[in-house]
C-alpha cells in the first residue's frame, strides 16, 4: 500500500520505501493531491482538466490527462487510480493519504489525534506552472483545512480548561498561536491559560510577543484587550498559591483520544508549522496591509522560538548527564531566519554551519556538534539550561534576514554561566559579503575568549566567486542534514549543481561525498558506481583544498569502510582531527576503525569525545552502547541505548535497516541470559519498521514453539519481505547464523565479502558470528580483509 503525505512537505512511500520517479512529480502529484482531497468520491475528467491544464484544448488536455494517468499507474499500479466511465477516483485500499485521515478523525471527533497529523499546510511548497486555477484550488483547500486545525486546537484548549488542565490548555492555546500568531482573540486566550497555569510572566512575556509581531508586520499597535490584561498582570499582585504538598509534582499534558500529548504546547523539533490563508475568527483588523501567507511563516518560527515553555523529555534528561562544560566551548544555536520567504531557512541552518564550521578549526575552542545544537531549536531554553544540555560555558544565537540581495545578521555570544552577553554585533552587507561575515563572527569570538586562529587565511567558508553555487551548496547541506533517501538524492543533486557552476568548490565535493557514503551504507545507489563516486569526489576535494578537514574525513570513511585500508583510514582521521579537533563526526569514526580493529577502550574512549561534541546525537549513544557491550560492559551499555531511544525511538542503526540485525538493548537481555524480554523488544523494533500484525504475531508464536533459532527464521521471513528483493547480505548472514545454519551463513557471508559490504569491518565484534569464529572459512574470511594483528 501507498501513503500520499500532502499537509506540509508531500511526499510518497510505498512498500519499499519512498517514491521518487515521475509519478511523485509535477502534474501527476497535482492528480493524487485532487483525488486525495476528494476522499473516496469520483473526480470528473473535465474538472481536473480544468485545474490542471486550463490553457490547452480539448483536444490536448485529454491526452496529456491520459499521459499522466499513465505515468502515475506505471509507477504506483494500475489499479491506483481507478476510472468509472468519466470519473477518477483513487483506490483507498491501495493508497491512502494523511489530509484523508485528518478530516475523516475531525468528522468523528477526535481532535486530538487529527491534529498530530497536520505536518503543515497543504502541498507546502509546491507550485504549478501554468496551472492558475490549481493554485486557486489549493489556496482554497489551504485555507479549509488550516482553519479546521485552528478549531481543533481551540476545541482542545477549551476542553482542557473545562477540566482544569492548565497546563495541558497552555499547549494547544501555544500551537494555536503559532498557527495564528496575529490573532489578539487567541493572543489573549494562551495569556490567561499562562496565568492559570502560575506562569504570569509567561503571559506578559507573549503580550510582549504580541506586539512585537503586529508592530513588524503591520506597523500596527498591539490588540487594545491584550494590552489592558498586560496592564492589569504588571500591576495587580499574583495570588498567593497554595503550598503542594510535599513531594507533589505538576502532572504533565494529557492527550485526549489516545493521541500523543503535546510538549508543553510546541511542535517537535523540526516540524514546519501551519499558517492560514485568511485570519481566522476573532482575529484583530490591524487596518494594515496583511502579508501573504508565505510571508508569514517565519514569523510563526520566531513565535514558536520565543513561546517554548522547556525543553522535551530528551533535552531535560540531557541536563543531568552532559559533560561539565570546558573553560574556553561554544555551542551555536541555529540561526533564527526573519526573511520575508520562509523558505530561506536553508540559508540561516547553512550560514549557523558555517560559523560552526569555522569555529571548530579553532585548536583551543570546543565547538558543539550541529546535531546537538540544532536539537534545541524552538526549546526556549535560556543560556544556563543550553549550556548544562551541551555542555559548554558560552552560546552564540543571532538572526538572518535576507531580502533580496541584502543580508542583516545579528550575533549574540552570551556567558551560559551569567546570562550576561559577552559580545554582540550587527551586520548589515550585500550578499556577496556573507563569507567575510561568517569569517569576522568567528574571529570576534575568538577574541572575546581570548584565543587565536590557527588558519587566518582559511577560518571562514571559502572566498566563492559565484554566490549561486554557495546558494546550491547551502540548500545541498539542508537537505543532507534530514538524512532520508529522498532528501540525501536531492542533496547530491544541488551539489552537482553548484560543483558543476563553481569546479574548484572543494566544500561542495567533500558535502557530496558525505552524502554518498551513507547510501552505500544502507544500499539506496548501486555499489560499484556509488564507490567510485565517492573517490572521485574525495580526491577533488582534497586536491582542490589539502588543509579541508571534513575531505579529510570522509578519505578516511573510504579507506576504512570500502578499501579496507586500515593503516591509511586512522591516518586521514586523525588529519581531520588535527585540522578540526571538535569534528565529532571524524571521533565517531575514529570510533569505529578502533572497533573494527578490536582495540575496545580506545574505541569508547574516542566514541566518548564524540558524544562529548554531540551530546543529542542518538546514534552516538547507540554505537557507544555497542562499544561498551563488545567492551563487557553491559550495565553502562544498557543506560546508553535507553539514552537513544529516548532521542530517536525510529534511527535506522536501531531498527536493524543497514548491515546489521538492530543494535539496542535487545542484544543486552541476549548476552545476559534474558530471551523472552530480548524477543519482546524485538518485538517492539518489528512494530517500529511496519511489521503486520500476521507478521508480529509470527514472531512471538515461533519463539513459543521453537525458541530463539524460530524467532529468527520468523524475523528473517519478515525482513526478506520487508527488503524486496534486496536485503543486505551481512544482516542475512548474521540471521542465518543465529538460526544455528553455518552453511546458509557462510554462503551470504562470501557474498558480503565479495561486496566489500561496509558492514564486514566488525565482523570480529559481531556477535551472530561468535560461535563461528573458529571456523576455518571464517578465518578465511578475516585473513583476507588483511586485519593488522591485535
Amino acid at each position: 500500500m501507498f501513503t500520499l503525505k500532502l499537509l506540509g512537505t508531500a511526499s510518497l512511500e510505498g512498500p519499499d520505501g519512498p517514491v521518487t520517479g515521475r509519478a511523485a512529480q509535477g502534474r501527476r502529484l497535482a492528480l493524487l493531491a485532487l483525488l486525495a482531497l476528494a476522499r473516496g468520491r469520483p473526480v470528473p475528467r473535465d474538472k481536473v482538466i480544468a485545474l490542471l491544464w486550463p490553457d490547452s484544448g480539448p483536444d490536448r488536455a485529454r491526452p496529456q490527462l491520459s499521459h499522466t494517468l499513465y505515468l502515475v499507474r506505471s509507477g504506483l499500479g494500475q489499479d491506483v487510480v481507478r476510472a468509472a466511465g468519466d470519473d477518477l477516483a483513487l483506490d483507498p485500499e491501495l493508497i491512502g493519504s494523511d489530509v484523508a485521515a485528518f478530516e475523516r478523525l475531525l468528522d468523528e471527533g477526535r481532535p486530538g489525534a487529527a491534529v498530530e497529523l497536520y505536518g503543515g499546510p497543504l502541498l507546502d511548497g509546491f507550485h504549478l506552472s501554468g496551472a492558475a486555477e490549481f493554485e486557486r484550488w489549493l489556496d482554497a483547500e489551504r485555507a479549509r483545512l488550516g482553519q479546521r486545525y485552528a478549531a481543533a486546537l481551540e476545541s482542545l484548549a477549551e476542553a482542557a480548561e473545562a477540566r482544569e488542565a492548565h497546563v495541558e490548555a497552555v499547549g494547544w492555546w501555544r500551537r494555536l498561536a503559532a498557527h495564528d500568531p496575529y490573532s489578539g482573540r487567541v493572543a489573549l486566550r494562551l495569556m490567561r491559560a499562562l496565568e492559570a497555569a502560575g506562569d504570569r510572566a509567561g503571559a506578559l512575556r507573549h503580550a510582549q510577543v504580541h506586539a512585537a509581531l503586529l508592530r513588524e508586520e503591520f506597523e500596527a499597535e498591539p490588540d487594545p484587550a491584550v494590552a489592558a490584561y498586560a496592564e492589569r498582570l504588571r500591576r495587580e499582585p499574583p495570588p498567593r498559591p497554595a503550598p503542594p504538598p510535599a513531594g507533589a509534582r505538576t502532572p504533565p499534558p494529557t492527550a485526549p483520544e489516545g493521541g500523543p500529548a503535546p510538549r508543553a504546547g510546541e511542535e517537535p523539533a523540526g516540524t514546519q508549522l501551519p499558517e492560514v490563508a485568511a485570519a481566522g475568527p476573532g482575529t484583530r483588523d490591524t487596518g494594515g496591509r496583511r502579508r501573504p501567507a508565505r510571508t508569514r511563516a517565519w514569523i510563526t518560527s520566531v513565535l514558536v522560538a520565543l513561546l517554548g515553555a522547556s525543553a522535551v523529555y530528551g533535552v531535560r534528561r540531557a541536563r543531568l548527564q552532559s559533560p561539565p562544560p570546558a573553560a574556553r566551548s561554544v555551542g551555536v544555536l541555529p540561526f533564527v531566519n526573519l526573511s520575508p520567504d520562509p523558505a530561506n531557512d536553508y540559508f540561516s541552518d547553512g550560514l549557523t554551519e558555517q560559523i560552526i564550521s569555522a569555529l571548530s578549526r579553532i585548536g583551543e575552542l570546543r565547538v558543539a556538534a550541529r546535531t546537538s545544537s540544532f536539537a534545541l531549536r524552538d526549546q526556549n531554553l535560556d543560556a544556563r539550561a543550553i549550556g548544562e544540555v551541551l555542555g559548554v560555558a558560552a552560546v552564540l544565537e543571532g538572526t538572518v534576514r535576507k531580502n533580496g540581495n541584502r543580508l542583516r545578521i545579528t550575533a549574540h555570544l552570551i556567558d551560559a554561566a551569567t546570562g550576561y552577553h559577552i559580545w554582540s554585533a550587527e551586520y548589515d552587507r550585500e550578499l556577496q559579503g556573507i563569507f567575510a561575515v561568517q569569517d569576522e563572527i568567528a574571529r570576534a569570538i575568538a577574541n572575546a575568549l581570548e584565543l587565536r586562529l590557527v588558519r587566518s587565511a582559511a577560518t571562514g567558508p571559502p572566498q566563492l566567486p559565484d554566490l549561486e553555487a554557495y546558494d546550491l551548496y547551502l540548500r545541498g547541506l539542508y537537505l543532507r542534514n534530514r538524512m532520508s533517501a529522498v532528501a540525501l538524492r536531492q542533496a547530491v543533486d544541488y551539489f552537482d549543481r553548484a560543483i558543476a557552476i563553481e569546479r574548484g568548490f572543494a566544500a561542495a565535493h567533500a558535502a557530496k561525498a558525505s552524502v554518498i557514503a551513507p547510501m552505500l551504507f544502507y544500499r539506496q545507489i548501486p555499489w560499484d558506481s556509488g564507490v567510485d563516486e565517492l573517490r572521485a569526489v574525495t580526491a577533488r576535494a582534497l586536491e582542490l583544498d589539502p588543509a579541508l578537514g571534513e575531505a579529510h574525513a570522509a578519505l578516511g570513511i573510504l579507506r576504512l569502510f570500502f578499501d579496507w585500508d586500515w593503516e591509511g583510514a586512522e591516518q586521514a582521521l586523525r588529519r581531520a582531527l588535527e585540522l578540526n579537533p571538535s569534528d565529532a563526526h571524524a571521533w565517531h569514526h575514529l570510533a569505529n576503525y578502533m572497533r573494527a580493529m578490536g582495540r575496545g577502550p580506545e574505541a569508547v574512549s574516542a566514541r566518548e569525545r564524540s558524544l562529548e561534541l554531540d551530546p543529542l546525537n542518538a546514534r552516538t549513544h547507540i554505537t557507544l552502547g555497542r562499544d561498551l557491550l563488545v567492551a563487557g560492559d553491559p550495565d553502562r551499555a544498557m543506560v546508553h541505548f535507553r539514552r537513544a531511544i529516548e532521542l530517536n525511538p525510529v534511527i535506522p542503526i536501531a531498527l536493524g535497516l543497514g548491515p546489521s540485525l538492530p543494535v539496542g538493548p535487545a542484544e543486552v537481555h541476549l548476552r545476559q541470559g534474558r530471551p523472552a524480554q530480548a524477543v519482546e523488544e524485538y518485538v517492539r523494533i518489528a512494530t517500529l519498521r511496519g511489521a503486520t500484525a500476521r507478521e508480529l504475531d509470527a514472531l512471538r508464536r515461533a519463539y513459543a514453539d521453537s525458541g530463539l533459532p524460530g524467532f529468527w527464521r520468523a524475523w528473517l521471513d519478515m525482513d526478506l519481505r520487508q527488503s524486496s528483493g534486496n536485503p543486505d547480505p551481512m544482516r542475512i548472514a548474521e540471521l542465518w547464523a543465529l538460526i544455528g545454519d553455518t552453511a546458509q551463513a557462510f554462503r551470504w557471508l562470501e557474498t558480503a565479502y565479495a561486496d566489500r559490504n561496509p558492514g564486514l569491518i566488525f565482523i570480529r565484534s559481531e556477535y551472530p558470528f561468535a560461535h563461528l569464529r573458529t571456523h576455518p572459512h571464517f578465518q578465511r574470511i578475516v585473513e583476507g580483509m588483511r586485519f593488522p594483528e591485535r
